[in-house]
């Protein structure tokens, strides 16, 4: 049987938008977005018809794309609504395709449900937002003029560095105070502006959910590198090295703790299923199945 159908889940204080498309008895994949707030559709609408071979699990997280908050909510809501989705699809197992901020997601889910997960495939992954506050920060003042305000290289920063406030949210505000949060990540992300375009252009076809919908709280210090020494079942990274938002700081800290994980280096910057698509598949096909998943 041939799935294409989307459903609500309903949560405590939340609503979920979930799409499953694909063969019912292949192998689970559930896509999560990154963000946090974004969605799952233009994934979908650009890379979907590559991926009908897998039962795939399209489901926006609660406060982001179409589905609903009415709360704050934190990173452990986040995980259970993995778990929520996949007992409302009857999904006794999966694996995480996740992307970006997606892979704090992951993380989580694969600790407080690791009877459920198979396996992880991270792409581009955030799992420190602390460092990619860092990150943002130093960007802002090459991009604006201010070099020697930038923080120094992560390898230069010690714990007890007394010179320089490393509060994160501190930090993004100021980032985006220099340079504006839109050409700031765009900066990060797109080494090619047609990338851009194209990414830009299918996020314009979803219709997103209530406006009023409430977001993630204290979104800046989401850390889980430290659970990444808890994390024993299959990873597989795969890193654009055109994305300076993830490479190489984010992937070289997450890499360090992962000495079972495989890891793929790609062209392009954040979405480089948009930059190379051919190459982006292929890696995508050995590490769904090096993790298990494969069709």
């Amino acid at each position: 049987m041939t799935l294409d159908d989307a459903i609500h889940v309903v949560r405590e204080g939340a609503d979920l938008y979930v799409e499953q498309v694909g063969p019912a008895e292949a192998p689970a994949v559930l896509f999560l977005h990154g963000g946090p707030g974004a969605s799952s559709h233009a994934f979908r609408e650009l890379m979907g018809e590559d991926l009908e071979s897998y039962r795939m699990l399209y489901a926006d997280q609660r406060g982001g794309g179409r589905s609903y908050a009415d709360t704050p909510f934190d990173l452990d809501a986040l995980a259970d609504d993995v778990a929520a989705v996949c007992r409302a699809l009857d999904v006794r197992r999966v694996t995480l395709l996740a992307h970006g901020f997606g892979a704090a997601v992951a993380v989580r889910t694969g600790l407080r449900h690791p009877e459920l997960v198979r396996g992880h495939v991270w792409l581009n992954p955030w799992l420190s937002m602390p460092m990619l506050a860092r990150t943002l920060q130093r960007q802002a003042a090459v991009l604006s003029r201010r070099p020697n305000e930038a923080l120094p290289p992560e390898s230069a920063l010690g714990d007890s560095d007394s010179d320089v406030d490393l509060d994160p949210e501190a930090l993004v505000d100021t980032a985006f105070g220099w340079f504006g949060a839109k050409p700031l990540f765009d900066a990060l992300w797109f080494p090619d502006t047609a990338a851009r375009l194209r990414l830009e252009h299918a996020e314009s076809t979803v219709l997103l959910g209530p406006s009023e919908s409430a977001g993630l709280a204290t979104p800046w210090r989401i850390e889980v590198l430290d659970e990444l020494r808890q994390c024993t079942m299959p990873v597989a990274v795969l890193v654009a090295t055109g994305d300076a938002s993830s490479y190489p700081d984010q992937a070289e800290a997450a890499l360090a703790l992962l000495p079972h994980a495989v890891t793929a280096l790609l062209p392009g910057g954040h979405h480089p299923y948009l930059d190379e698509p051919d190459t982006f598949l292929g890696a995508l096909a050995a590490a769904l199945t090096h993790v298990g998943t494969g069709t």
